[in-house]
């Protein structure tokens, strides 16, 4: 039977995680005090967040809430950093690495599915969630456009051709 420290330490993960639509698990057994540092003051800048777990009981907690299994993602020391948008948070830490090689992307857990190290970092290089807003508003606005000039040059020809005929009949098209 579980002690109740344990129960309550599940209960906080469960609550620190029940807004979190990813996650995204981090190594960081051989980065210093000032690398960690640097690493929550750059994700709280940035709207992320960051929870040092013990493996055992984050498990539990993410399984509880169905984020999925993290039995997978989970090694020595680990954290789980979570955000607004996965790309954007991905795209961070992979960046982050460059500067400070070592902290490690054990994996991820997202729509419930646990994705290696390795589909981080791709995720990484796909599109924000603002960058794909942007696409799609600009193909949206790019359609209309066309659109509205087609309709233009239709009346365009159609007002040519009426002032063509009253110009033959020898009155004025206005």
């Amino acid at each position: 039977m579980p002690n109740m420290v344990n129960k309550l330490q599940v209960e906080v993960y469960k609550k620190r995680f029940k807004d979190a639509s990813f996650l995204i698990s981090v190594g960081y057994p051989k980065l210093n005090v000032k690398g960690m540092d640097d690493l929550r003051g750059r994700l709280a800048a940035q709207g992320g967040n960051i929870l040092f777990i013990r493996n055992r009981l984050a498990v539990i907690a993410v399984k509880e809430l169905g984020l999925g299994d993290a039995k997978a993602i989970c090694h020595e020391q680990t954290a789980f950093v979570w955000g607004e948008d996965p790309v954007s948070t991905a795209r961070f830490l992979v960046d982050f690495k460059k500067e400070h090689a070592e902290l490690l992307i054990h994996g991820a857990l997202l729509d419930q599915e646990s994705l290696g190290g390795e589909a981080v970092i791709a995720l990484s290089k796909s599109p924000t969630r603002e960058e794909l807003k942007s696409i799609i508003s600009g193909q949206a606005l790019a359609m209309g456009g066309r659109l509205s000039a087609q309709f233009i040059a239709a009346g365009g020809l159609l007002a040519s051709q009426v002032e063509k005929l009253a110009s033959e009949e020898g009155g004025d098209a206005a």
